[in-house]
């Protein structure tokens, strides 16, 4: 089934698919810029986009050497029912939960940035039915893996050897991309370099797509009030979307780290830019 975009709609063949109103879900590999589409979702008038909950990581317990997990909520809460039905119970709560935060806002939409939304695309699909869209956000892996080596991140959620950190960046990439195969009309990607490079451009047909408008607000995103939340704290001092980090990895990153990850994500990186929508998201 080809996937056709044009003027922010998607065509499938089988008729225009309406986006309207419905629930952003915002996905990619940690430092591959979610935060910062988090901040221009949410200085838009009418999309609340708050910050991270970890909600299905707590629910599965998926930390990494988790030394408290057996004191967690959801160790104790997972004795007391089924998954099945635990996951209903707290997985609407956590869905209403957005909705009465948006409506605290004032705004009729909402949207949750995660990184780790990528790898919980099936529980989205529990939770929301068709009901939603996915914002898949990705960057050049050289840049990313420097990213992840210059930031201090909690061993919990990210291994610090080299290795790893190139598994995670294959599987979040990865999983983004076998979704929009599925789902194609209710799949978008937004490539951070395009991103920076021309961000008005992007950002509206971003919004176009979303079958929302655009707000010159989303450029100046700071100049409006952003709870507090896990995202990268750069983006908070930022007043401007800036290419300044596009090739940092030339600094951060060894000579036997490059040829690593260019092996690895090299394929993998190709096939996004060789695809025929690179250009235009």
């Amino acid at each position: 089934m080809q996937f056709i975009q044009y003027n922010g709609m998607s065509e499938t063949g089988e008729g225009d698919v309406s986006r309207k109103g419905l629930p952003i879900i915002v996905g990619g590999c940690h430092r591959s810029g979610t935060s910062l589409v988090r901040f221009m979702l949410d200085a838009h008038s009418r999309i609340y986009c708050g910050p991270e909950v970890k909600f299905f990581l707590d629910f599965y317990s998926d930390y990494l050497n988790d030394p408290i997990q057996p004191a967690r909520f959801m160790t104790s809460a997972r004795r007391m029912l089924p998954k099945q039905q635990l996951f209903k119970v707290l997985g609407q709560s956590f869905v209403v939960l957005h909705e009465r935060a948006a409506a605290r806002a004032g705004k009729p939409r909402w949207a949750d940035k995660n990184p780790e939304n990528v790898l919980y695309l099936e529980d989205w699909q529990r939770l929301l039915s068709e009901n939603w869209v996915l914002v898949h956000v990705v960057r050049n892996p050289l840049d990313t893996l420097a990213s992840l080596k210059e930031a201090k991140f909690n061993p919990l959620v990210i291994p610090s050897e080299l290795g790893a950190r190139i598994d995670l960046y294959k599987r979040y990439t990865q999983a983004g991309l076998d979704f929009g195969k599925l789902h194609p009309e209710r799949y978008y990607r937004v490539v951070y370099e395009r991103l920076v490079d021309r961000p008005k451009s992007v950002t509206s047909s971003l919004m176009d797509w979303l079958e929302e408008s655009f707000e010159t607000e989303q450029l100046d995103f700071n100049s409006v009030h952003h709870q507090k939340g896990l995202e990268d704290r750069k983006v908070r001092k930022t007043t401007r979307v800036h290419a300044e980090s596009v090739g940092r990895w030339k600094k951060l990153l060894m000579p036997s780290e490059v040829e690593q990850i260019y092996r690895e994500c090299g394929p993998l990186w190709q096939r996004i830019v060789d695809d025929p929508d690179y250009g235009s998201h």
